[in-house]
């Protein structure tokens, strides 16, 4: 079974910024286990991962550009990953 994945978006990147929309029944979280990082996240959540990931690979952000995403993508929640770019 082939599957494709087609996003077109927006660069945001000129004005460093990076926006992104989600459902309000999304679900994402990451907890440390044995030392890992693991991410919990419904499909939804997944597949805003994947837009916001997409954005940051393919737009212009500068090296040190990042994202704080909160728990269930919901401002208030507490941090549960922050997205660097490295090079």
């Amino acid at each position: 079974m082939t599957k494709s994945f087609n996003y077109t978006f927006e660069d945001q990147s000129a004005e460093s910024t990076l926006t992104f929309e989600c459902s309000d029944d999304e679900r994402f979280k990451v907890i440390v286990e044995e030392g890992v990082a693991v991410v919990y996240a419904t499909k939804a959540a997944l597949g805003t991962l994947a837009r916001i990931f997409a954005k940051m690979a393919l737009s212009d952000y500068e090296d040190g550009f990042h994202v704080h995403l909160e728990e269930d993508f919901e401002p208030g929640n507490p941090e549960a990953l922050r997205v660097v770019i490295d090079g």
